[in-house]
């Protein structure tokens, strides 16, 4: 019986930190990429993203739409003169599962598969541009309520793919 009313306990309380979550929300904030391979943090920028986040009622998933732009370094090791400045821009949809610590911090998981248009040196949408589809895998943390720190590794096209730290403002 004691079992029984424990997780009922858990379960009621953790219905409660889900139903005080506004049901949509928005974020905005800065992404900086980080290269895995050997000089893939020559060119690296700072660059910026929006998200569209759905709050599920009573439910620990969100589903989020990430538009992110970003500049980080390609390395393509055929060519002697490497690295490259890459550019994209990510169309993202994910789901995401969120594990509430206390009313202040939530932890989540997801994944996400979308777009993402690529291109070198200059700009996204110049000659050159490659269309890609990209799969993210995704940990990150929200404290006080508003603010997400986040680690998102983009999975596409060998020499595009890259590990992205993200913060940013939970309106």
């Amino acid at each position: 019986m004691k079992n029984f009313f424990t997780i009922f306990l858990l379960l009621g309380i953790s219905c409660m930190a889900f139903a005080q979550k506004k049901t949509f929300q928005i974020e905005t904030g800065l992404t900086y990429p980080i290269g895995l391979e050997k000089d893939g943090n020559k060119e690296n920028h700072i660059g910026f993203y929006a998200n569209g986040i759905y709050n599920f009622s009573n439910s620990p998933l969100s589903a989020k739409l990430r538009l992110s732009y970003d500049s980080y370094t390609v390395v393509m090791n055929e060519y002697s003169n490497s690295p490259f400045n890459g550019r994209s821009v990510v169309i993202l949809p994910s789901i995401n599962y969120n594990f509430p610590i206390s009313s202040q911090v939530e932890f989540y998981a997801g994944a996400g598969v979308g777009i993402t248009l690529d291109n070198m040196d200059r700009g996204v949408f110049n000659n050159g541009k490659k269309c890609h589809t990209v799969f993210a895998p995704q940990l990150g943390v929200n404290v006080i309520k508003h603010f997400n720190i986040s680690a998102q590794y983009n999975i596409t096209h060998k020499d595009f793919s890259r590990l992205m730290l993200s913060i940013g403002y939970i309106f």
